[in-house]
């Protein structure tokens, strides 16, 4: 394990991405949001993700420049066009934009079509939770299928996932979590020659199975939605709503031409301070993180941890003691750096 101080890497990375073609201001986003999802524990969807961008943008699978369309806007909403920008500009965009509406709404929505994969939706939540804001964001790729409808064996959709952030008065509870029973993510890193911990995927006739090799098969299984064999219809009910939410309301869905990576967002602001109030909201709020802590651990159990918690202890953590990278993603980084003639990564630690 490598440990590299925080602001350094997130120089290095616009380095790296401004070298790919990336306008600055792009890249400073898409920065930002990797670090934050490695500071809050996402590895999966943090610095892992960058050769994977850099790729697309040789490809042009990512726009390096440009601007929005918009395609509607009032008071209180906006559709926008992204045109395959970064998703992480585009959501931080879609933010600003939204706390600018808020000061005279209290309700205010965006939806954005056809953006860039925008990385782990909990990396954006805790800014708007710290303004008071309750946030509600839902996300989901139409050209990718690796969910079959609860009862079936077909594909149709795919892990949709939707995240809250709900303001305390200490530390905001930020929920993150895709309608499928496990992410694509967590499945295609599973190690091919081992069952996974659970039937969490269909075979192609079906079945319920642990074999992670079920998902390359020909024809492919699909992962099982969230609930499982016995109550997966729940999960899948929560799927249609990220697919109606996020596709069908942003103009850019599954009747869209397939390409993968090119995503739709449904984002949400609401101000308590125009319904309740914002204190007794935040009383509320509180109290219940309190209860929740009263609460007896179960046999066998170390305690409750609220949605969130992990990260911010993560992200706090790491914030003072430096962002760990593993090895093998630290090698492989210095390398894309050095290919384009970048010394990156310099100021590193070795982890004790």
């Amino acid at each position: 394990m490598k440990i590299v101080n925080v602001e350094t890497v997130r120089a290095d990375v616009i380095r790296l991405l401004a070298a790919a073609g990336l306008r600055a201001d792009l890249a400073g986003d898409m920065s930002h949001i990797m670090v934050e999802s490695d500071l809050m524990g996402h590895r999966t969807h943090g610095l892992a993700m960058l050769p994977t961008y850099l790729e697309r943008l040789g490809k042009d699978l990512i726009r390096k420049d440009g601007d929005i369309t918009v395609v509607r806007e009032t008071a209180s909403t906006l559709n926008w066009q992204a045109h395959r920008l970064p998703g992480a500009a585009i959501v931080r965009r879609a933010l600003r934009s939204l706390y600018d509406k808020a000061e005279r709404e209290p309700v205010v929505t965006a939806s954005v079509a056809n953006c860039s994969h925008i990385g782990s939706l909990q990396a954006y939540l805790e800014e708007p939770a710290r303004r008071g804001y309750l946030c509600l964001m839902m996300v989901t790729d139409p050209g990718v299928a690796s969910v079959a409808p609860f009862g079936g064996r077909d594909p149709v959709l795919t892990s949709n996932p939707i995240a809250a952030a709900i303001p305390t008065q200490g530390d905001p509870i930020l929920i993150d979590q895709c309608t499928s029973l496990v992410s694509n993510a967590q499945v295609q890193s599973a190690d091919r020659s081992r069952p996974l911990p659970g039937r969490w995927v269909v075979d192609n006739e079906g079945r319920p199975t642990d074999d992670p090799n079920a998902l390359t098969a020909d024809p492919p299984g699909t992962i099982m939605p969230l609930g499982g064999e016995d109550f997966g219809y729940k999960g899948f009910g929560f799927g249609i709503m990220v697919e109606a939410f996020a596709l069908a309301l942003s103009g850019h869905g599954r009747l869209t031409p397939k390409q993968r990576g090119a995503q739709g967002v449904f984002l949400q602001l609401i101000d308590p301070a125009a319904f309740c109030g914002a204190e007794a909201f935040l009383a509320e709020t509180t109290d219940f993180v309190r209860r929740c802590k009263a609460s007896r651990p179960a046999e066998g159990a170390k305690g409750i941890r609220l949605p969130g918690e992990r990260a911010m202890s993560e992200k706090r953590r790491q914030l003072q003691g430096g962002l760990e990278i593993t090895d093998e993603l630290f090698e492989r980084l210095v390398a894309l750096a050095s290919a384009r003639g970048i010394d990156a990564f310099a100021d590193v630690r070795l982890s004790a």
